[in-house]
């Protein structure tokens, strides 16, 4: 009876332990499946997070101007920071690469991996968990876009910046017509300015200028009296005395000073000289012919408040006759070759009214006169800008129909009119940016400032040639559609 007591709580002593067992088991594999599931779970957060850094610095990097190793830097910089956290989870490598089409930056790419070190894993023989990401951002115009350039072409802009707005602006036209993918999608005006615009000869008849007929002043018959030599005597040698220079005093041209006037010394000479006996006086005419006063393409302003709006063309523009003007600006157009031919022709004269070249900008930029290129916005999705640049304060004034008054002030005021006027066109909805190259004048750059943020636009001091060309590089990179392709 003893040894079966003894046997039956042997068995159940085995029982308990085989239970034991059994149940240890399963427990260890439902805390290693569960665990795995925390760590998979870890590894789709992170897998998001490292996808959002590489998105943000594929983007960018892409936006980033100038060179490659610059595209770099940004790019790394901005993944950078976005994976602090994600470095005490595991591993991340990153390799970048910058895409170019045509010789140009076109976009940026950005392969990423990270290792999740795995806190369950390691049960099943998994130490660590790898994913991968591709994030690819590309620049393409795939919408009508419409860019009017106005360009200060005055005399301050002789030399290397005119040199460095030739650049600029050549590049800015290259780069985003080769992201352009449809004929006439992309296209440019060129509102070269100084005092005033050319609006080119070949507009003279149109119904929104008034120029009047070229002509000749009459001939005149001009006479003198003249009267014949018929000796002379006493013929001698006379010494000429050296006389003295005098120094040049300054004059200025767009505000820029230069010296003008003055002499160089002269030498003593001798010369002969006579005492000279005079025939009968004879009368002399000849018929002088009349000048000409002519049309060169250059027009004046309105009376105001019409200088600082686009409409009412009934009050036609006046054409001004005997006026010299720069460069012949050029009405919308896609043809990307003569565009960077016009660009690549400025040449730097007159002084500086700010205010003409922004009304010009912004008229051709509209569907209406004087210039019915632009698209009409009613009918047809567009984006318009405008790109306005200039290296000083406003020199010249409204006389009008001229520009040659000297009321800087003025000029700032009617140049903020015609900002808040386009800030008001909702019809086109025209972005601005405006750019100042080597400005010292403080009111000019808050105007310039006040015209781009006024737009949703943007501002950019440039104060050497190289920012100045970073200036309208970023510009482009704003105005190529950006976005996510992977």
């Amino acid at each position: 009876m003893v040894g079966l007591k003894n046997q039956i709580r042997t068995f159940g002593s085995n029982i308990r332990g085989n239970i034991s067992i059994v149940l240890g088991l399963s427990l260890v594999s439902l805390i290693g499946v569960t665990g795995l599931a925390v760590d998979y779970s870890r590894v789709t957060q992170t897998k998001a997070e490292i996808f959002a850094a590489a998105d943000a610095a594929a983007l960018a990097g892409a936006r980033t101007t100038g060179t490659v190793a610059e595209r770099n830097a940004a790019a790394k910089a901005i993944f950078d920071s976005n994976i602090k956290n994600l470095k005490e989870i595991g591993t991340v490598t990153y390799s970048p690469e910058n895409i170019t089409q045509d010789g140009a930056n076109y976009g940026y790419r950005v392969a990423a991996t990270v290792d999740v070190k795995t806190s369950f894993g390691g049960i099943f023989g998994v130490e660590n968990i790898s994913s991968s990401v591709l994030a690819e951002a590309i620049g393409v115009i795939s919408s009508r876009t419409e860019i009017a350039l106005v360009l200060d072409t005055t005399y301050s802009m002789t030399g290397w910046k005119i040199n460095t707005l030739r650049k600029a602006s050549v590049d800015l036209v290259d780069n985003l017509s080769k992201l352009n993918k449809k004929a006439d999608q992309l296209k440019f005006s060129i509102i070269p300015f100084s005092e005033y615009v050319n609006v080119g000869m070949g507009n003279r008849k149109k119904p929104w200028i008034n120029v009047p007929d070229d002509y000749q002043d009459p001939s005149t018959k001009v006479c003198w009296n003249e009267a014949p030599v018929t000796g002379k005597s006493n013929c001698r040698m006379v010494t000429q005395p050296a006389q003295p220079g005098t120094p040049p005093g300054t004059c200025y041209n767009d505000g820029v000073p230069y010296s003008c006037g003055g002499s160089s010394p002269q030498a003593s000479y001798q010369y002969e000289t006579c005492d000279y006996t005079y025939g009968p006086s004879v009368e002399k005419c000849t018929m002088q012919e009349g000048a000409w006063h002519r049309w060169y393409g250059c027009v004046g302003s309105r009376a105001n408040p019409l200088d600082t709006r686009d409409d009412s063309y009934g009050t036609r523009i006046p054409g001004l006759l005997d006026q010299s003007c720069g460069t012949q600006l050029m009405e919308l157009s896609s043809d990307f070759s003569a565009l960077k031919n016009t660009l690549n022709g400025l040449t730097p004269n007159g002084e500086t009214f700010i205010p003409a070249g922004v009304l010009w900008g912004w008229a051709s930029l509209t569907a209406q006169v004087p210039f019915d290129a632009g698209t009409n916005t009613s009918s047809d999705p567009v984006r318009k800008y405008m790109v306005l640049m200039t290296d000083g304060l406003n020199t010249r004034s409204p006389s009008y129909p001229r520009h040659d008054g000297t009321n800087g002030a003025q000029s700032n005021q009617l140049t903020k009119q015609i900002c808040a006027n386009i800030a008001a066109d909702k019809t086109n909805n025209i972005m601005m940016f405006t750019v100042a190259f080597d400005v010292t004048d403080s009111a000019t750059k808050q105007i310039l400032k006040d015209c781009a943020t006024n737009t949703k636009g943007q501002f950019f001091d440039a104060r050497n040639s190289e920012q100045f060309l970073t200036a309208f590089s970023k510009i482009g990179s704003i105005i190529a559609e950006l976005r996510l392709s992977k």
